[in-house]
């Protein structure tokens, strides 16, 4: 990220600085000694060094735009079985490297996905939808241990689902005896793109999915740390100001107390 000629300006927010800020929120709500652990997800590639794609969690096209219309049949390629196997790597992994850290996969968890790794949340909702009645897939350890599912300025270079819109997917949601809160927060700038007007559609089609089905859920429109009402006026992302900065500063102000609970296992899916 260093080396880009424009990535460079974000530094602050790579993937390694967010796990340190992570680290730090995290260790400030669990004060107690018990800890959380935090597993950051790299994107399996990247197109021009900046666009995130994550084809082992959904199916995605050469230029990283996501497909959602893949959940059909279960597999071992779904996301859930996927991200379940790789922490139970990656668990193991740290325990023979570092034996006195004591990891562990059996802990409640919290899903985060930030902007393009919203993709990867929305896949995770979608195939809960779609599975909801099918024993195989419940008996996933890591569906059973998840405790939310979060959605941070949710956005990719697609033209439909950059926020989870798929009303069949959500209907079915009420199949399940135990779902995951869902917690959704986003700023002007993504809702105000002018460019992109689709992301304040997804954006309003989701929240009603959400109220119409009664859904667990927590959602609030955030700009510079502070409430913003994104529905009071319409506004244009230029004027009021809202820059990739604070795109990116979701991150260290969104409300995370409410979206873990201790002991909690989290992951975040970067930009």
């Amino acid at each position: 990220m260093e080396k880009h000629r424009d990535n460079r300006r974000y530094v602050k927010w790579s993937l390694d600085a967010t796990s340190e800020l992570f680290t730090r929120r995290l260790s400030a709500l669990f004060s107690n000694g018990k800890g959380a652990h935090l597993w950051v997800m790299r994107a399996s590639r990247w197109v021009l060094q900046t666009f995130a794609c994550y084809d082992n969690f959904v199916q995605t096209s050469e230029t990283g735009l996501p497909n959602f219309s893949g959940v059909h049949g279960f597999g071992r390629a779904t996301a859930w079985c996927h991200l379940d196997s790789l922490l139970n790597n990656a668990v193991s992994a740290i325990n023979e490297e570092c034996p006195e850290v004591h990891a562990t996969a059996d802990l409640p968890c919290c899903i985060i996905g930030f902007s393009k790794g919203s993709c990867v949340t929305t896949q995770l909702l979608y195939e809960l939808g779609v599975f909801a009645d099918l024993p195989v897939f419940l008996s996933i350890p890591l569906v059973s241990r998840t405790l939310s599912l979060v959605w941070l300025d949710a956005g990719h270079n697609g033209q439909s689902h950059l926020w989870p819109s798929s009303p069949h997917n959500l209907s079915r949601l009420s199949f399940l005896q135990k779902l995951p809160k869902i917690f959704a927060f986003a700023t002007p700038y993504e809702l105000c793109d002018k460019n992109r007007p689709w992301n304040r559609r997804d954006f309003v089609a989701f929240l009603r999915l959400l109220k119409l089905n009664k859904l667990p859920h927590h959602v609030d429109t955030m700009f510079k740390g502070e409430h913003w009402d994104f529905e009071a006026f319409d506004c244009d992302q230029e004027e009021i100001g809202a820059t990739l900065d604070t795109h990116f500063e979701i991150l260290s102000t969104f409300p995370i107390d409410l979206c873990v609970s201790p002991p909690v296992l989290t992951h975040h899916l970067g930009n």
